[in-house]
């Protein structure tokens, strides 16, 4: 066995203090100096950061029956039940086969005519709201819009009372979870403070909520077709048995979450990114045009929008949302020769893998280049992996993209926009990769 490179902290007596303060910026910084995989003194665990691509491999993919999630998934439960993003072993499997059908290409084609509806309509209110030039949190607008959407794919619905309902218990439910992951010392305080009754009492809301949606669907025959209809119609291969109520619940509120999360936060930093690259930003908006030839791109145009993907996947490198993975061997391991104790954390460092020199011609640079075919031959696959990797690899990352380039298409071929310089921008790693005061830009519309 050789020996594992450990991290030694100047400025903190607290094992661990630096990683916590910001584990993306961290192991970025840390994995240049120490290497791929290394340990960091930890409380009560041992933690090892790894961002090499065999080690990564091995954790998600040759060795991941021996690997469960870590104790940062299991809060999420709280909110978000036994989904497939908290869910493991065989009952995982059994969901994943269940759930991975509602994702497939005719899927998408029926849901991006609800993303189209809500799209438009939302361009058409960001047009009055900025007509003289406005100040916006752009960070704000693309969390809200992909939640409209999301809330349509899923449930069919745009009533304004439920939406703003729904989005105001899933954001107040993951500062709750936050919290009680971030700092475990201070959990008592949301007995004290009331926010455990507040959650408890958003959460059943939301299940009476969505359980009435789900008989209503049982009930219908002609049931919208939407995401939580194909969850209710889903069926085992091997049995025909449908998922429970509590199932379907579960799964519906991981879609939720998981999806519109990932994608405006995607959005956000693409449009910050742009907002500083005027060149990139005019070939985005020249390939928009010649996709759309005077109309918006449709469904079958997205393939066509080559450019466009590669910016939002060069987004998604600099700045990953699922910026990290967290997982636990349930047995002793070896990892890239060094032993593995059970039950350690291992911290999967999407951050520090998407900014490795050894991977990327550039790798602090916005450069869409990155994402050329000719580029893309030369790297390792899991180079690259703002979906994940392996069995787990995210349900509904085809949904995300196709979700992302509609709706970066219409901002940019609608919208001059233009960045805030004295608001700071600090990218901030809580669930996902936010930006920690938002992103405030002058947006105003373009005549066309």
């Amino acid at each position: 066995m050789t020996q594992i490179p450990v991290y030694k902290s100047k400025r903190s007596f607290i094992p661990g203090a630096d990683f916590i303060a910001n584990p993306f910026e961290f192991t970025i910084r840390q994995s240049r100096l120490l290497g791929n995989f290394y340990r960091v003194p930890f409380v009560f665990r041992k933690l090892f950061v790894a961002s090499d691509i065999d080690a990564i491999s091995h954790v998600l993919q040759k060795n991941q029956k021996n690997y469960i999630k870590s104790i940062a998934y299991r809060h999420l439960k709280l909110a978000l039940g036994n989904g497939l993003v908290t869910s493991e072993g065989e009952y995982w499997r059994n969901q994943r086969r269940l759930v991975q059908p509602v994702f497939y290409k005719n899927r998408l084609e029926e849901m991006f005519q609800k993303m189209e509806l809500v799209s438009h309509r939302y361009v058409a209110d960001l047009q009055q709201r900025t007509a003289e030039g406005q100040v916006l949190d752009i960070s704000r607008e693309m969390m809200r819009i992909t939640a409209d959407i999301t809330l349509m794919t899923l449930f069919s619905t745009d009533e304004a009372a439920d939406i703003s309902e729904v989005y105001r218990i899933m954001l107040e439910a993951q500062d709750y979870i936050i919290f009680k992951t971030a700092r475990p010392h201070l959990s008592p305080l949301v007995y004290i403070n009331g926010q455990h009754r507040r959650f408890k009492r958003d959460i059943r809301w939301f299940d009476t909520y969505i359980y009435k949606l789900i008989a209503d669907r049982k009930s219908q025959e002609h049931p919208p077709a939407d995401l939580l209809t194909l969850l209710v119609q889903a069926r085992d291969e091997d049995t025909g048995q449908p998922m429970s109520d509590r199932e379907i619940r579960d799964e519906a509120i991981t879609i939720y979450a998981a999806g519109h999360e990932t994608s405006s936060t995607a959005l956000c930093w693409t449009l910050y990114l742009l907002a500083q690259h005027p060149e990139v930003l005019a070939k985005v908006r020249r390939e928009i045009e010649e996709v759309g030839v005077g109309r918006q791109p449709g469904f079958e145009d997205l393939r066509r929008l080559v450019y466009t993907a590669q910016v939002i996947q060069e987004s998604m490198r600099l700045y990953p949302p699922a910026f990290a993975i967290g997982r636990q061997p349930v047995q002793d391991d070896v990892i890239l020769g060094h032993p593995v104790p059970a039950y350690s954390i291992v911290f999967l460092s999407i951050g520090a893998l998407h900014r490795d020199p050894a991977h990327w011609e550039r790798p602090d640079e916005f450069f869409p280049e990155h994402f050329s075919p000719e580029a893309e031959k030369q790297r390792p696959r899991m180079a690259y992996m703002p979906f994940g990797a392996g069995p787990r690899m995210c349900v509904g990352n085809h949904f995300a993209m196709m979700e992302m380039q509609l709706l970066l298409s219409l901002f940019v071929r609608h919208f001059d926009f233009e960045l805030v310089k004295e608001h700071p921008v600090v990218p901030e790693p809580l669930i996902t990769l936010k930006p920690k005061y938002g992103i405030l830009m002058k947006i105003k519309p373009r005549s066309l």
